[in-house]
């Protein structure tokens, strides 16, 4: 069976027997045994008493047999040309991937990555990927498909690269709309948009503050920093358009910004 399957999801298989079993006992639910499951009349249960022995005694390991075939960085069916949404991103737990084995890290991150249609991660890629978990530190690491982002304290970003919001931005000039994300906003006459507010400064309290400073604080992924837009007039910028990454978010608005 699959963790993920048919819109289905099994979170005890992420763990060992074992685990399962301590699980189960600690929750005091009750396990019901299938009788079907001990009559040769089913092709299932002959596989397992007759089939199964026979090949574990000539050394072929069915389990690694299924995840040589099933495992590989082949696209997943049905998902090859499936369109990312705007809105799809992934957060993955930093208690469960500093905490947990390798084994289940990986499984829970190809798990993310099966809902957006990608490909399961190979191993030298995860274990970059858990070297730098372990340091505790900010980090960035991409593929082919997605970005991977994690600051010292969030949880880790999982950001598909065919997502709008790592795409630039739209503007026209004469009717003053701004399109990025899958969002539109009507910008004042006297503004021009820009992105990437690195080095820009904006004055808040009548202090001028980096603009990179103020998004590394708020947690905004350094991918999608680079495709964030701004506003500036004369030169200086003047609003941060947070709301179009995250609606439950407030733009960053200067001292004397002012809405036509």
């Amino acid at each position: 069976m699959g963790i993920l399957e048919n819109n289905r999801f099994r979170p005890l298989l992420l763990f060992g027997e074992q685990d399962r079993k301590t699980a189960l006992a600690m929750a005091d639910w009750p396990v019901f045994e299938d009788e079907s499951n001990h009559s040769s009349r089913y092709l299932r249960n002959r596989i397992r008493s007759e089939l199964l022995p026979v090949l574990l005694k000539e050394g072929a390991d069915p389990d690694k047999i299924f995840h040589n075939f099933h495992d590989s960085d082949t696209p997943r069916s049905g998902t090859t040309n499936r369109k990312v949404n705007e809105d799809e991103i992934r957060t993955v737990s930093r208690r469960i991937l500093e905490e947990e084995p390798a084994s289940i890290c990986k499984q829970v991150l190809d798990l993310h990555l099966k809902s957006l249609g990608l490909h399961p991660l190979n191993s030298q890629f995860l274990a970059d990927l858990l070297h730098n978990l372990d340091r505790k530190v900010s980090f960035s690491l991409e593929n082919k498909e997605v970005w991977f982002w994690k600051s010292v304290s969030s949880d880790l970003y999982i950001l598909p690269k065919t997502a709008s919001y790592l795409k630039p931005f739209s503007y026209n000039s004469d009717s003053f709309f701004l399109k990025w994300n899958g969002k539109t906003k009507k910008i004042p006459k006297n503004c021009e948009p820009s992105n990437d507010g690195e080095g820009e400064k904006i004055l808040l309290g009548g202090i001028h503050r980096d603009v990179s400073e103020i998004l590394r604080e708020k947690e905004i992924p350094v991918p999608v920093r680079k495709m964030l837009p701004i506003l500036k007039r004369e030169g200086k910028t003047v609003l941060v358009c947070l709301r179009m990454w995250d609606a439950r978010l407030d733009d960053i608005r200067s001292d004397d910004f002012q809405q036509d």
